[in-house]
């Protein structure tokens, strides 16, 4: 979960410097980027649990 935050606050943090230095501070991006971020972290959680279930 950790690793989840520092990579949604490495975003905003990009998108922050970004639209600073081009005066384009477009949201839409943002929010698709932390939308897929949080989906694959959870699709990857899930399947990490599958492969440690089934090697037992």
């Amino acid at each position: 979960m950790k690793s989840l935050f520092f990579v949604i606050v490495g975003a905003l943090l990009g998108w922050g410097i970004t639209g600073f230095f081009t005066n384009g501070f477009e949201t839409d991006y943002l929010f698709i980027l932390i939308i897929g971020i949080v989906i694959g972290y959870s699709i990857g959680r899930r399947k990490e649990k599958e492969d440690f279930t089934e090697s037992l």
